[in-house]
């Protein structure tokens, strides 16, 4: 896959040359402005784990030539190479391969731990020559600059081994029009190599002193130049032995040094490992935030490589952040870290952990002095006071909302802290954050749930209060009821009957305005036993079984006008009724239906010189039209309920029961009515019936509390 501009290429061993190149002989170059404009930090080139793009090397070299005014300063950052505090860990692994011929032997592995942009390869070419050959990567633009700086670091492979400049011509670059780089590399012997070559000479001259004297041993003169020869020899081996065993004991205590620190480095990784691993164990075992930040706190004080920490989360109203753990401090310092506030809303909002949670970005701080303009004065001289100098602050995240912060230092620690350092302490923030976001959750959940069942217990209980209250009142209704039916029917009855006997027996002896009075108390008490009559139907549809068959309403409705006409032979009515019209309902509860919207519009239709009534159904709606005195759509609300009548019972005689009772039993076999009308033309009602009956309601809950209240203020008032 092809390399972008912003892929992680070059290592920031690098660029630790430069800056140390720069610190020691350009000391007027103001390094973070070179740094800030390349987008790097001190911190990640600190970092030996650390690597930049391309697009960031463009920008670093781009500056760096515009601030030192040195056009060939990149090869001689490659040279600083080989100064001792160059390379980090790496030099002593170099300088324990005894000489350069070595090193070039594994030249691939070596470029790869400073550049992931190319591949190199290298071959003997003569005693002391070879060619490199460098590939790049797919997607990969350097800028010769960068081939200038690895011609100096070739150089530096040998100022390492304290040898002489090599020669290195560039035979092809991709700079001028080639598919690589290719580099042939001549360079002198060493002076280990000379002598080694001088043994090898006196040694030969040893040999052909010894046959000359084996050959001529009269001669005394020859004697004297085989001891000459043969002390050049020993010397020689001596030397060569001497320089040999230096250089040996040179690489080997190189090696030694680079095993120390990997060792190092390697259980640091593994106490890393450990560290996340046990937080892991926290996770899954911990559920209460109590138990997490303990748990957390001895993990990072036993593997954690930090003398100090603390971590701070926001409160439940998240206005400040408050201190739930920390490690390595006094209990001094604990009662004073405990005390220091650190609101987050308000102009007090302020202060490096504050910034450092609301930014949601990490902070690694190298010295005090630095952040004291972000710090609270108050907290800046507690912190000083604990001889804090250098400290990593990173936010503890979860799904995008911060949680709280933690902080570590080491007073003892040497050194400056790492961007390495700062990616461990990221990486446990994350841990510790979906842990305190779990228990945080869990809480929320168990809290919810608490108010869930106390709110389930108060609804029950008020349930049943209601229920009670809804079976005491039903109990009172049906009393009402049963007594309005039963127990006033008989004096009605006598009251209105010993009227009528009065009028039969006694209407000669008076007058007229006295039969008036007998009459309307007759009428009277005959209206009041058709409305409790009407009370009785309205009651017992509640209880009434519903059966559900086929209803032919066509039939029906035929019949009903029938036997309107008898009551009124003299009257003109037009009747439409459609053929066909069938639902699936109960008979009984269907004919009072019918009889009640009917039976309304011939009566509010019999002003007119031609009544017209129509039943039929349309798109599975029936309906019942006239063209009588209508009604006002505004007062349509009152349509159906119990008593409320819109029309003047002088007018038109009724008990307003009649489209209650309607309502309720399409109500109960699952349907709705409503009317439409316009007063002076006529009225339309209409109903659906869907078939299928619906459960016994109380009375109370079939009519809502304003109707239960004018219902029985109406019933009260009849009585």
């Amino acid at each position: 896959m092809a390399a972008a501009t912003d892929t992680p290429l070059y290592n920031s061993r690098i660029f630790d040359s430069y800056l140390k190149l720069l610190s020691k002989r350009y000391p007027h170059v103001d390094i973070s402005q070179l740094l800030c404009h390349a987008d790097m930090r001190v911190c990640e080139i600190a970092d030996q784990g650390h690597w930049f793009s391309q697009r960031q090397v463009d920008l670093f070299h781009e500056k760096l030539v515009q601030l030192t005014g040195d056009p060939g300063i990149a090869r001689e950052a490659g040279r600083y190479a080989a100064s001792p505090d160059a390379l980090g860990h790496l030099r002593f692994f170099v300088m324990g391969l005894i000489g350069p011929e070595y090193l070039f032997a594994i030249v691939n592995r070596l470029a790869e731990s400073f550049s992931r942009s190319c591949h190199c390869s290298s071959r003997k070419v003569g005693p002391r020559e070879l060619e490199l050959t460098v590939t790049f990567e797919e997607g990969v633009r350097e800028n010769p600059r960068q081939c200038e700086n690895r011609i100096g670091f070739l150089e530096a492979m040998f100022l390492v081994y304290d040898r002489q400049y090599p020669e290195i011509e560039h035979t092809e670059c991709i700079f001028t029009g080639g598919e690589l780089c290719r580099y042939r590399i001549r360079w002198q012997p060493s002076l280990t190599s000379r002598l080694v070559l001088a043994r090898r000479v006196s040694f030969f001259l040893l040999i052909v002193a010894a046959v000359i004297v084996a050959c001529l041993s009269s001669n005394t003169l020859l004697g004297p130049l085989f001891l000459c020869c043969l002390l050049l020899h020993l010397g020689l081996s001596v030397l060569v032995q001497k320089f040999e065993r230096k250089s040996l004991f040179s690489s080997l205590d190189c090696m030694r040094t680079s095993s120390e620190r990997l060792l190092t480095q390697v259980q640091e990784n593994y106490d890393s490992a450990l560290m996340i691993n046990e937080l892991g164990e926290v996770i899954s075992k911990k559920v209460e935030l109590d138990d997490i930040i303990c748990s957390v706190n001895l993990v990072l004080q036993k593997r954690l490589n930090y003398g100090r920490g603390m971590i701070l989360l926001a409160d439940w109203e998240r206005n400040s952040l408050v201190l739930k753990g920390s490690f390595g401090s006094s209990r001094q310092a604990q009662r004073t870290l405990e005390e220091l506030d650190h609101p987050l809303d308000g102009a007090a909002s302020r202060g490096v952990l504050v910034r450092c949670f609301h930014s949601q970005k990490p902070l690694l701080v190298n010295r005090m002095v630095d952040v004291e303009d972000l710090a609270v004065p108050e907290n800046y001289a507690f912190f000083r006071g604990l001889g804090v100098n250098s400290f990593i602050c990173v936010p503890i995240i979860c799904e995008g909302e911060s949680l709280g912060v933690l902080a570590v230092d080491d007073a003892k620690r040497a050194g400056e802290l790492l961007q390495s350092d700062l990616n461990l302490i990221q990486g446990v923030a994350q841990v510790i954050g979906i842990a305190i976001s779990n228990s945080m959750r869990l809480s929320n959940e168990r809290r919810l749930s608490e108010q869930l069942r106390q709110g389930s217990e108060q609804l029950e209980l008020r349930v049943e209060q209601r229920t009670a209250e809804l079976s005491q009142g039903q109990e009172e209704l049906e009393f009402l009821y049963d007594s309005v039916s039963h127990d006033l029917r008989t004096p009605l009855r006598v009251i209105y009957g010993y009227g009528q006997l009065l009028l039969d027996g006694y209407s000669h002896l008076l007058d007229q305005t006295a039969r008036e009075y007998i009459d309307c108390m007759i009428k009277g008490g005959e209206q009041m036993e058709a409305t409790l009559d009407r009370m009785m139907d309205f009651s017992e549809v509640r209880l009434m079984e519903v059966t559900l068959q086929p209803v032919d309403l066509t039939a029906m409705a035929t019949r009903i006008v029938l036997d309107l006409r008898v009551t009124d032979k003299k009257r003109v009515v037009a009747v439409q009724i459609q053929d066909g019209v069938a639902v699936t309902g109960d008979q009984k509860l269907l004919l009072s239906v019918m009889e009640n919207l009917i039976g309304n519009a011939w009566k509010y239709s019999a002003g007119k010189a031609q009544s017209a009534i129509a039943f039929g159904m349309k798109d599975g709606v029936c309906y019942v039209s006239d063209n009588g005195d209508g009604f006002d759509m505004a007062y349509a609300d009152r349509l159906f309920r119990p008593f409320q009548r819109l029309h003047n019972s002088g007018t038109f005689a009724g008990h307003g029961l009649g489209l209650a009772l309607v309502q309720r039993i399409i109500e109960r076999l699952g349907g709705r009515v409503w009317g439409v009308g316009k007063p002076g033309e006529g009225a339309t009602f209409y109903f659906t019936v869907s078939g299928a009956a619906q459960p016994e309601l109380p009375l109370r809950l079939l009519l809502p509390a304003h109707e239960e209240r004018a219902g029985e203020a109406m019933l009260a008032g009849s009585l």
